[in-house]
């Protein structure tokens, strides 16, 4: 069987993560997708709470991704992903295992001596791809996937700007009930009003 592995903190969930999800649903079997579900808090930045993120994924994400594809809550993304591969070590498993994350991330979170620490065996006999390495462009932002930052969606929820929000938010979920689960508490701008009621419209 061939898994994918998707480690993401998504704060918040956007086009660029469904299409690294949706690749990964095309490749494989079964994917499961680790879940970040701590606070992020910036000074000077928007901040997302983790228990936010939760119900945005279990009322909306949930609901468009592909049936092959598990979400797991809790933890850090990264060490879910090595715990399935040491548990496919211990078990001396057949399965082939692909982990999807970026260049940048997959050389500083995956290096050469921590995989062959924690999974040598699986890892020697092939049995786990870094797409990274092996299809780089695939899963590099404004390449293979939306060229689309958390950064700049951040600023988009903090500045109320809907309709940028919406714009990059996966089809299929309500772009309307996450950001009002994001925005800044007491966020009630004339700007935000304005732009509120010109989505009900366009919708």
């Amino acid at each position: 069987m061939n898994v994918g592995l998707v480690p993401m903190a998504a704060k918040p969930y956007h086009v660029g993560h469904h299409a690294l999800v949706e690749m990964a649903a095309r490749q494989n079997d079964k994917v499961f997708v680790y879940v970040s579900t701590s606070n992020r808090e910036r000074k000077g930045q928007l901040s997302i709470l983790g228990s936010d993120m939760v119900k945005i994924w279990q009322e909306q994400i949930e609901n468009i991704l592909p049936g092959n594809v598990i979400p797991v809550y809790g933890g850090s993304p990264v060490r879910k992903v090595y715990k399935e591969l040491e548990r496919a070590e211990a078990e001396n498993s057949d399965d082939v295992y692909r982990v999807y994350s970026d260049p940048e991330d997959t050389a500083q979170n995956y290096k050469e001596t921590s995989r062959l620490k924690s999974f040598p065996a699986l890892y020697q006999r092939g049995n786990v791809i870094f797409v990274a390495e092996e299809d780089p462009a695939s899963v590099t932002r404004g390449v293979g996937t939306p060229n689309i930052s958390g950064t700049a969606v951040r600023e988009m929820i903090k500045r109320g700007d809907i309709e940028s929000f919406t714009q990059i938010m996966p089809d299929g979920v309500d772009a309307m009930a996450i950001f009002d689960i994001l925005k800044p508490k007491g966020m009630t701008s004339e700007a935000y009003l304005r732009a509120y009621i010109s989505e009900i419209i366009r919708r």
